[in-house]
């Protein structure tokens, strides 16, 4: 249930222009104001004109997305920023720490390509016989 069918009443958005020198009257309704008009003695002079506010609403709306769309850009610029220095700082990382990996994993390949000085290709150890005895 909404406000007009509970209370019988129906309440539009309106925009008030008045002149600057006065302000709204108050109104017997807590919280609310009248439209007639008061000047800075409370001396009543006039009434205020109501307009609706939907162009008025319609242009704060336009004005806010092009803020949320400006502010979009800026969070975007500071995004790109910071992605491509962190892309610049992981690539001096890798250009300075690529000479000593290289030279570790070519020592690790020389390692591993030895070949043991017992194989199965040179055939078991023989015995060598010893020289004789030299006798004096």
């Amino acid at each position: 249930m909404t406000y007009g069918e509970e209370t019988g009443t129906i309440r539009d958005l309106l925009v008030v222009e008045r002149p600057a020198w006065t302000s709204l009257s108050g109104s017997s309704t807590p919280g609310g104001i009248s439209a007639l008009l008061r000047d800075a003695a409370n001396v009543l002079a006039g009434h205020a004109v109501l307009y609706p506010a939907d162009s008025e609403l319609n242009e704060i709306r336009a004005e806010a997305r092009e803020e949320g769309r400006q502010e979009g850009v800026a969070h975007g610029v500071v995004i790109g920023v910071a992605a491509t220095l962190a892309v610049v700082t992981l690539g001096a990382i890798a250009v300075k720490a690529t000479p000593p990996i290289k030279s570790r994993i070519s020592v690790l390949r020389s390692k591993l390509n030895r070949k043991p000085d017992d194989t199965a290709e040179r055939g078991p150890l023989q015995a060598v016989p010893e020289p004789p005895a030299v006798q004096e």
